[in-house]
C-alpha cells in the first residue's frame, strides 16, 4: 500500500510540474519577436483595435518603456500599459483605457465639432489652423491642477475629455483634444511628451516636412477670451527647439517607421 501511495504521489507531482512547464511554454511559443519597440507598438495596438487580450513578446526583443512611448504618439486616448514578465524574461503587455466612456464620449463631441466647423473645401493648413484655433479659444487651461495630489494621468485635465468636453485642461489634454479632433477630420497627428519639461505637444508630416503644433503655448494665460495665438501654430524643429527640449532621436525613427509603412501600403 505505501508503495501504491508513493507511486500515486509520484505521478500527481509530475502532473502538476507537467502543466505548470506548459503554462509557461505556451506563452514563450505564442510570444511575437518585433524587429524593434516601433513594430511591437504596431502589433499591440492591431491587438488592441481586435479587441484582443494582449501580446507575448521573446526576451530581450523590446523595451516597454519605449513602446509604451511610441503607442502614446499615436493614440488620442489617455491609457495605461502593464507588463508582465517571466523569469525568462519574455513579457506580456496588455492595454486600458482610462475612463473609457468618458473618453469616447469626448471622441463624439470630437466628430460634431468637427462638422460643426465645416472644413469641405479648406486645404490641410486651413483644416489645422481651424482645428487649432476652435481648440484654443474654447479651452482654458486648467491652474488648478498644480494644487490638486489626488488627480492621475486618465483624470479629465489630462485628456481630450478635459479639452473637448469640459473647456479646461492641461498641456496633455490640449494635446489629446487636439489628436482627436484632426482624427475625426481625418488628418494623422501625434502626440509629443517631453519629460524634462513636463510638457505635451503635437507634430504633423505636411508637405514632406514635420512640423510641430502646441495649442497650449498659443493660449494666453490668464485666458484671455476668443484670442488664439499663431507662435506655435505648424512651427519647424529649428523654431521649436528654442524653447522645447525633447527626445528628436525616438520621433523621428518613429515618424520614419510609419511613413515608410504608408509608402508600402
Amino acid at each position: 500500500m505505501l508503495r501504491l501511495i508513493k507511486t500515486v504521489c509520484c505521478v500527481v507531482s509530475m502532473i502538476c510540474m507537467g502543466c505548470v512547464a506548459g503554462q509557461m511554454l505556451i506563452p514563450w511559443m505564442g510570444a511575437q519577436t518585433p524587429e524593434d519597440d516601433y513594430a511591437a507598438a504596431q502589433m499591440l495596438l492591431d491587438d488592441f483595435e481586435r479587441k484582443g487580450d494582449g501580446l507575448w513578446f521573446r526576451r530581450n526583443t523590446i523595451d516597454p518603456d519605449r513602446v509604451y512611448r511610441a503607442l502614446e504618439a499615436r493614440l488620442p486616448y489617455a491609457f495605461t500599459m502593464k507588463c508582465k514578465t517571466l523569469h525568462d524574461g519574455s513579457a506580456e503587455l496588455t492595454m486600458e483605457i482610462g475612463n473609457r466612456a468618458s473618453q469616447e464620449q469626448a471622441e463624439t463631441l470630437a466628430r460634431g465639432i468637427v462638422q460643426s466647423l465645416q472644413l469641405e473645401g479648406m486645404d490641410v493648413r486651413g483644416q489645422l489652423l481651424a482645428l487649432h484655433d476652435w481648440l484654443v479659444v474654447n479651452c482654458a487651461y486648467d491652474l488648478s491642477v498644480e494644487k490638486t495630489d489626488t488627480l492621475d494621468g486618465s483624470s479629465p485635465p489630462f485628456t481630450a475629455v478635459g479639452a473637448l468636453v469640459n473647456g479646461s485642461a492641461v498641456c496633455m489634454g490640449y494635446a489629446r483634444g487636439y489628436q482627436m479632433l484632426c482624427e475625426a477630420a481625418g488628418i494623422e497627428t501625434f502626440f509629443i511628451v517631453s519629460e524634462r519639461m513636463n510638457h505635451a505637444w503635437n507634430a504633423v508630416w505636411l508637405d514632406g516636412e514635420l512640423l510641430f503644433i502646441d495649442c497650449t503655448y498659443d493660449d494666453p494665460v490668464p485666458d484671455r477670451p476668443g484670442v488664439a495665438g499663431h507662435q506655435y501654430f505648424l512651427i519647424n524643429a529649428d523654431g521649436l527647439r528654442r524653447t522645447h527640449i525633447w527626445d528628436e532621436a525616438f520621433y523621428e525613427r518613429l515618424f520614419q517607421k510609419l511613413e515608410i509603412e504608408e509608402s508600402a501600403a
